[in-house]
Parts: C-alpha cells; structure tokens; sequence
C-alpha cells in the first residue's frame, strides 16, 4: 500500500499518497460498476484514446512509485547507523519493492501502448464518438460481416479468395450463423442498379461458362476496374467487386468486412495456446494441383486423426486441405475450426503472446470496421461466446453451384438465419424415436444418407463416400515420415 511507510515514519505526505491511491482505486470501481463489467472491458480494450491514457498513467505510476519507496526507505531508517550488512539487505528490499510492482505497470502499460496502436493501424479511421453494442447497432438487430481467408502463397501471382464466409449475427443475443460461399459457385449475381449486375444480367461470366466461379471475380475486377464503378475509399477493387458478388448472390446486404491472410490465421492459433480438436481422418498437408504448372504438388506431411491440440502450421492445413476432399468438406472443416477456436480462447494465453499477435494483426488483417465500433465488436464477441453458433453451406443439396437458382438460395438464406429454423445438422440427424426402436437392423435404405459439407452428430467433417474409421490414400499411419 503506497505511503503507508511515511505515515509510519511521521510523514504527513503519506496520507496523501495513500488518499489519493485509494480514491483512484474506488474511482474505477465504481466506473465499472456503473457501466457493467461487459462494457468496461470493451471500452478498456476497444478506445485508442483510454489505452493511450492508460499507458501514461501507468507509466508515471511507476515513477510515483519508485519515489515513494525510496522516500519511504529513507524516512524510516531516520539517520539511524545500521551495518553494511543491514544496508545491503535494505537496499534489497526497497529494490524488490520498486520490481514487484513496477514491472507488472510497466507491462501493462507497454501492453496498452500495442494495443492502441494496432487498432489504430487496423481499424479505419472514425470521425464519432465511442459507441458501445447497444447504441451502435439499437436500430439494427442483425449484422453481416464478410469474412474472406487470403491466400498470396505457393507461388501465386495476385490475391486469390481462399475462404468466403458471411456470419450473420444477432446483435442482442450473440446467436450466429456461419454461412460458407463455395469457391465454385457459378454465374454469380450482383445487386441491382450495380455497373457490374447491368455488365452480367445473367451472373458473372467474365471469363466463359466454365471458368468464371465466384473466387474469380476479384481477379476479373483487378483487370477490369472501369467496368466495377467508383469504389469505396481505400477499399480494394477486387474486395469491392466480391463483396458485391456476395450480396447478389445471398441476398444478404454486407454491412463490415475482414480479409485476413493465412500467415495471419497461424498467429492466431499459435497465439491461443493451439487448438484441442478431434481430428477425424487423416488430413493430407500438401497436395492438390499446381495452379501455375498444372503438376501435382507433393504431400509434406499428415496430420494424424484423433484427438490432440493442432497448433499453427497444421490447424492451416486442416482447414486448407483439399487434397482427396471437395470444397463441401473443406468448408465443413473451416467452420468446425472457427467455432471450436472460438470456445477455446483462453485470455491469459491471449495476453502472453499479444505484441507478438498484435504485430501479425497489422501485417495480416484488413478491415472496414472503424475505429469507434470496436468496443462494440468486443462486446459482441463476448455475447457470441455464450450464443448459439449454426452453419450453413450452401452446396448441392442447397442448389446446384454449376447453375444456381438464385431465388431458391436467397430464400434458404433467410431461412438459415432465422434463429427458429433448424441448422443444417439438425435437419440431416435422424429423428429421434418417441416409440421403442425395433430389433432388426435398418435396411441400406432406412440409414440416413451423409450430405455434403454437413457435420455428422458428433461434429465432424468427412467428404462424400468415406468411411468413418477407415483409411486414406497414400497415409503412411502415426508413425510414417511427417516430413
């Protein structure tokens, strides 16, 4: 406690030095009391302007700190003579003192700093005021926010759309729906009144029938930039002319957006410690075709099936992995991913490797959410931790992705995210029996049939045809070269 050693030397400073550390203490109690725990915490992690502020005063507390002590020290030893070994043992004391608590300020204040200025780098600029969940969105019970994984890696030339999800969430409740866009959804559609739904009134085949998928898009926008329109400011044209794509094509108004690069994804596993998951065949890290040469790429390893913690490098590949599999399980497997991470946070893990995180934010993370709405977002991530996360992939049993009816996918949209309608998962699972079951095995054609891209009951992801439990191609088995 600051200045109770003056006081107890006689030292009527150290009233004043303990009074005023009191009141700054009540003084932040009550403030979080008043704004709830929830808000404060958003408000602490979410304004530049208080973690600046925060940096400082922690700061200039070390300074305070560090005075009192020695002041304190020097008044209690009161020109008393005291050996060398007492003076040693003193100043060893005073010097434990100063560390003890000087060094968690000074982490916290360093802490801070990160954080402010990682949102300021991330976030866009905003000329409001700080608005927490309930005034930004009071007249908005649903957001859409467009996630979209990057991929510049193996060569490629250009940015090239990796992952495209929509989570639409309910702002009150924290509930969501996860809703995964198939890399080889064709012929997509724009919003009406759009240059680019007047240039492809029938969806986008910029590049013919058979190459014009919606993961191209960006590419065609990058090489046909008069033919997108004005764009917002500092938003890429390809991001612009996909997230268009997006909307037309689910229906779904987009009201945020955040591109991350996959560099960006392994940080944040690293970061939470890694991510306990039961794996449930074997996931091939490699692969797939060469987009550049055509040729096969090679298999640099296996990610074993069972359960155990995935940590950067193989969560990626988990989540990337094609190799054997279609776009319906891989997306199957991104989401089991998203909200098995997102049960799994762990703030102390968070808060050892933040500078390290906070780095790998400003390298790897673009956004249009400005700064001001970041408390809010915190909020919302919180709430979304305790709501209801459902998935939705849009594949063949949706629409065929070849040639979509789009008034067909719309409506299953709407239907996806209304919290009263069944997931996916919940649709494909057998009904639950109200009478006892009968003794005979069912027939082939009484055992339901596994969808694409849906998680089993337990879960998990398996592509159309595989056998849970049996093996892969090519798998060399738990103690086979990992490479």
């Amino acid at each position: 406690m600051p200045g109770l050693g003056l006081i107890h030397g006689k030292h009527r400073r150290g009233w004043i030095i303990l009074l005023g550390f009191l009141a700054v203490i009540l003084a932040a109690a009550v403030w979080v009391l008043w704004r709830g725990p929830v808000r404060a915490l958003s408000r602490l992690a979410g304004d530049p302007v208080v973690l600046y502020t925060i940096a400082i005063a922690l700061a200039l507390a070390i300074v305070i700190w560090a005075i009192t002590i020695l002041r304190s020290y020097r008044v209690l030893r009161g020109g008393r003579r005291i050996t060398r070994v007492q003076r040693g043992l003193g100043w060893g004391l005073v010097a434990s003192l100063i560390l003890c608590v000087g060094v968690p300020l000074g982490v916290g204040s360093a802490y801070s700093k990160v954080q402010a200025d990682t949102i300021r780098s991330v976030f866009g600029e905003s000329g409001g005021s700080v608005q927490d969940k309930a005034a930004l969105w009071a007249n908005q019970p649903r957001i859409n926010v467009f996630l979209i994984g990057r991929d510049n890696g193996d060569g490629r030339e250009g940015t090239r759309p990796d992952t495209m999800l929509v989570a639409s969430i309910d702002t009150r409740s924290g509930d969501t729906t996860l809703i995964s866009v198939p890399r080889n959804l064709n012929y997509a559609h724009f919003p009406e009144g759009t240059p680019l739904a007047e240039r492809f009134p029938d969806g986008f085949d910029g590049f013919g029938p058979d190459e014009s998928l919606i993961n191209a898009v960006w590419t065609w926008a990058e090489q046909n930039p008069e033919a997108v329109g004005e764009t917002e400011e500092g938003l890429e044209v390809g991001m612009y002319a996909t997230m268009q794509a997006v909307e037309g094509s689910l229906g779904l108004e987009l009201d945020y957006h955040s591109s991350v690069d996959m560099e960006g994804f392994e940080d944040v596993v690293d970061a939470i410690g890694g991510v306990k998951i039961d794996v449930e065949r074997p996931i091939p890290m490699g692969g797939g075709t060469n987009m550049n040469t055509g040729l096969k790429n090679p298999i640099k390893g296996w990610i074993d099936p069972g359960e155990q913690v995935l940590q950067g490098k193989k969560a990626l590949w988990y989540v990337r992995s094609r190799d054997g599999a279609d776009n319906y399980d891989r997306m199957c497997r991104q989401q089991r991913m998203l909200k098995t991470t997102l049960d799994q946070v762990n703030p102390q893990e968070l808060a050892a490797a933040y500078p390290k995180l906070a780095g790998s934010a400003e390298r790897n993370i673009q956004t249009d959410i400005a700064q001001n709405a970041v408390p809010a977002f915190v909020e919302l991530a919180i709430a979304m931790q305790g709501g209801e996360i459902k998935s939705a992939q849009i594949t063949n049993d949706v629409v065929s992705t070849s040639n979509p009816d789009y008034d067909v996918l719309h409506e299953w949209v709407q239907e996806q995210i209304n919290p009263a309608e069944p997931s996916q998962a919940e649709e494909a699972a057998p009904a639950e029996e109200e009478t006892e079951a009968p003794e005979e095995e069912p027939t082939p054609e009484e055992t339901p049939e596994h969808k694409d891209g849906i998680e089993d009951a337990d879960g998990k992801c398996y592509p159309r045809g595989y056998e849970p439990g049996s093996g892969w191609p090519g798998y060399p088995g738990p103690e086979g070269d990992q490479g």
